[in-house]
Order: structure tokens, then C-alpha cells, then sequence
């Protein structure tokens, strides 16, 4: 299946009202999105569509899993997506600006291609820090064999009182 078309709603010959709609998104999608920072992936876009005559109105829910790769051991693991958001299209003769929330569509355009707002909101799903969740005991999950290697490459007497230096020297020993 292609990428460049999947992410299209044709809305032109709907009626007036509510429309629902499934995405798929893996591999394929987060390749070619390289900024997403992650390897692989399986998540599923829900899209409510509410036609009227001067707007489109879209209730969007991504949910699903992300292979990122980990700050702190650099394994890769599972990370789980949930993004609810709504996007506004409205039409109007003079197309403008996106910003993120309200697109302004031609009203002689059929179609709507939600490929960037899919980006978008995966990208700001994503933490600033990947790390693997605690097990069920709130002990770190990381790969403890390069945790131990990282520890073995602390400098020690450089820095006598450097946190961060302790804190994996602590997870090292786990």
C-alpha cells in the first residue's frame, strides 16, 4: 500500500454530517518520517469527519506503539502513543496558512490529506526523554549489560560531586 495516498479523506461526495474513518500506520509511514525518531512502529488513527456546508470538523484519536530507541541504555522498546486532538478545516475562495489546529481549504478541493497532522501529533507524543518503564516493581527494564559497560567509562575522581555520574553507577549495579 502507498503512503502518498493512504492518509486522504475525499469529502466532496459526502453528504452532510458525521463520517468515520481508520488509518493504519507502521513501518512504512514512520520511515519516511525520520524526524519521529523511532525504527518501526503500529498505531491507528480514528477519525470522526463532521461535514457542514462551511466547514469540516475532524476528531482525531492515534493510539498504538512506537519502537524508539532509549536514552539511557540505547536499546529499543516499545513506546505507547495515545493523541487525542481535533482539527478544523474551513473553506474559503483565499487558502491560508496552516497552523497546526485550522486548515483553509479551496472550496473547489475534494480532498484532504492528513498525512502531516498524523506526523505532527506522533512527533509531539513522543517525551523528550525515552526511557524503558519500570517493571512491576518500579526497577528500570534497561539492558543492564550496557549500563554496567556505561558505568565502567565514568571517569571516577574527575568530578566528585556529579549526580548524574552516581545515579548510573547506582543503576549499573542492579
Amino acid at each position: 500500500m502507498k503512503t502518498e495516498n493512504q492518509y486522504i479523506i475525499a469529502y466532496k461526495g459526502l453528504h452532510e454530517g458525521s463520517h468515520d474513518f481508520i488509518f493504519n500506520i507502521g513501518k512504512s509511514f514512520i520511515e519516511k518520517h525520520e524526524f519521529l525518531e523511532a525504527r518501526d512502529g503500529k498505531l491507528r488513527a480514528d477519525v470522526n469527519m463532521v461535514k457542514s456546508a462551511t466547514q469540516l470538523v475532524f476528531a482525531i484519536t492515534i493510539g498504538g506503539f512506537i519502537e524508539v530507541q532509549c536514552d539511557r541504555c540505547l536499546d529499543y522498546f516499545p513506546l505507547e502513543i495515545n493523541f487525542t486532538g481535533t482539527l478544523y478545516a474551513k473553506f474559503s475562495g483565499t487558502t491560508g496558512e496552516y497552523d497546526g489546529e485550522v486548515i483553509v481549504l479551496d472550496p473547489e478541493e475534494g480532498e484532504i490529506d492528513l498525512k502531516q497532522y498524523f506526523f505532527e501529533s506522533i512527533g509531539l507524543s513522543i517525551p523528550y526523554r525515552k526511557i524503558h518503564p519500570p517493571d512491576r516493581n518500579n526497577e528500570p527494564t534497561c539492558n543492564r549489560e550496557m549500563l554496567t559497560r556505561l558505568g565502567e567509562h565514568i571517569v571516577s575522581g574527575e568530578s566528585k560531586n556529579n549526580p548524574l555520574q552516581d545515579k548510573l553507577k547506582d543503576l549499573s549495579n542492579l
